[in-house]
């Protein structure tokens, strides 16, 4: 059992009502999985040992989450706002493993730094300001691409620093990711919602949009679903 989760939880468990022995602990799931029910009077909770290093307040927004279910009761929307922006960047940074002194946006065939500014020219009226542009140092098939909002910048997947690679497949990527930094993002129902209709709409009007989608898809492999 985890003292300082324990803890969180126990203080949660109290402030929503409950007067249950509360038994916590981190435990490896392969996903960002965590669970919560009660058996004999104990709540037993378990966490998702990714959230180990997360500060006090996600451990808390997650403790009112799963308690909230128990309870039957509606979850706050700053909780849920809190916790999935967390998860969102624990998603993308496990496809992306930081290398640290690595941001380098000149690949083998391609260099980032020029396609940004031939996007931003063409599409942005150079409105965009150039955050860092590296390319990443896992070659990722399912995430091709990520502005990373924190560090103001922009990852792209190595997997597509290749002589197969049509020019205009990572020019729609930077494309994708300079719209993230022009929309940013809204919250609905307590969820983030990045992908709004207004980004839809202007991501479409990329020139070769269907022909950049058709290659990803072959690429990631058609069964699977490849993300931004």
């Amino acid at each position: 059992m985890d003292v300082k989760l324990n803890q969180i939880i126990s203080n949660v468990s109290l402030n929503l009502g409950f007067r249950y022995k509360v038994v916590s602990d981190y435990y490896p799931y392969k996903s960002v999985k965590n669970t919560a029910r009660v058996k004999k009077g104990i709540l037993f909770v378990r966490v998702s040992d990714k959230l180990q290093e997360a500060p006090h307040d996600i451990k808390e927004a997650l403790a009112y989450i799963l308690l909230s279910k128990i309870k039957g009761i509606r979850v706050a929307p700053r909780y849920k706002r809190a916790y999935n922006d967390y998860i969102h960047n624990i998603i993308l940074n496990e496809s992306f493993v930081d290398a640290k002194g690595i941001h380098e946006p000149n690949g083998s065939y391609f260099n980032l730094d020029e396609i940004f500014f031939s996007i931003n020219s063409r599409f942005f009226a150079n409105e965009i300001y150039k955050p860092s542009l590296r390319w990443s140092k896992k070659r990722a098939y399912r995430i091709f691409g990520k502005y990373d909002r924190s560090k103001n910048e922009i990852v792209v997947s190595s997997l597509l620093d290749d002589k197969k690679t049509p020019k205009f497949v990572v020019e729609y990527i930077m494309y994708h990711e300079m719209l993230h930094i022009k929309f940013g993002f809204t919250y609905k129902k307590g969820r983030r919602k990045i992908h709004t209709g207004q980004f839809k709409r202007e991501e479409e009007k990329f020139p070769l949009y269907k022909e950049s989608i058709d290659f990803l898809k072959k690429i990631s492999g058609r069964e699977r679903k490849f993300l931004f």
